[in-house]
């Protein structure tokens, strides 16, 4: 499993962690956490994901918006495409 298809399993609305690694999991990949988790937080150090706290310790995390979110996408989607 690559990064690629770790940002492909994102959308513009909040998700749990738990439910990211489910809609990878449910595309053939197993990730462990905290792979998922490092290329979460990664992703929200680029400007590709928002990340925000819950009050109980969890992070919720969605797609940015803007043209490096879209271009990242687009090269996810053609990496996927050549590799497939």
């Amino acid at each position: 499993m690559k990064a690629n298809d770790v940002l492909l399993c994102l959308s513009l609305e909040e998700q749990r962690q738990s439910d990211i690694r489910d809609r990878l999991t449910k595309r053939g990949h197993v990730p462990s956490m905290a792979y998922l988790r490092k290329t979460l937080r990664k992703f929200a150090a680029d400007g590709l994901v928002v990340m925000r706290k819950a009050e109980n310790g969890g992070c919720f995390y969605r797609l940015a918006e803007g043209e490096a979110v879209e271009a990242a996408l687009d090269s996810a989607w053609d990496t996927q495409r050549r590799t497939s």
